[in-house]
């Protein structure tokens, strides 16, 4: 399962929230999403691990985009090629998810390689081999409006938003939410015995001149099956 979505507030909060409701209508928003995980394995080994996505909501589409520190191109320059041969390869976790719901509130799933120029369409069956949970109010809201609903105001930010706290079944979950952006700024989650805590931390940036999925239908059109050994 893909790092972003392990864990998810949603997830925990899925069975509160009842069944999956249609987001309202939200404003763009582009911003830099800041992933923070910190977790103590069986083994005792303290694992830390961070990592930055770019988020882009426009309407029904959602676009978020790994963010690669410099080290990463460096360790992707030494893969060796003999690695992939012969072989058929697609790396979700680099490539861009890119997200829409259609006029009847469908969810539709690709993902969009940018540098080799290639779009791999998801069906429902492999959301889950691909760790994308199948809900659109999740990716463009990164917590569920219908989710906030059902967890109680704790305190009143000012302009940030307002903080809802929630705890149970031995985690506790804080988010601020702001209205005015339709998205939670910041999520705070932890297991009561200390062994996992995770913090996301949404900064809204200024809007791009020009979308990321603007030309992409002239990519090379692939389906997830493609990619099956």
């Amino acid at each position: 399962m893909r790092l972003r979505n392990a864990l998810t507030l949603a997830a925990a909060y899925l069975a509160a929230a009842g069944a999956v409701q249609a987001a309202p209508a939200a404003p763009d928003l582009d911003a830099l999403v800041t992933y923070e995980t910190r977790q103590v394995t069986a083994a005792g080994v303290l694992r830390t691990e961070i990592w930055k996505e770019r988020l882009i909501r426009r309407g029904d589409a959602v676009w978020t985009e790994r963010v690669l520190p410099s080290q990463a191109h460096a360790a992707h320059a030494h893969e060796s090629s003999a690695e992939h041969a012969g072989h058929k390869h697609f790396n979700f976790d680099s490539a861009a998810r890119w997200v829409r719901r259609d006029a009847t509130g469908q969810t539709q799933l690709q993902y969009v390689d940018r540098e080799h120029r290639m779009v791999v369409s998801v069906p429902q069956a492999e959301y889950g081999a691909v760790g994308f949970d199948g809900r659109w109010d999740a990716a463009a809201h990164i917590v569920p409006p219908s989710v906030i609903e059902h967890m109680p105001v704790q305190a009143s930010a000012g302009r940030d938003g307002t903080w809802h706290v929630e705890k149970g079944s031995g985690w506790s979950h804080r988010v601020l939410w702001s209205d005015a952006r339709q998205v939670a700024l910041r999520v705070e989650s932890s297991r009561g015995d200390g062994s996992f805590k995770r913090v996301v931390t949404v900064v809204p940036v200024a809007a791009q001149a020009t979308l990321p999925w603007q030309g992409a239908g002239s990519y090379t059109q692939k389906e997830y099956d493609d990619f099956m050994d």
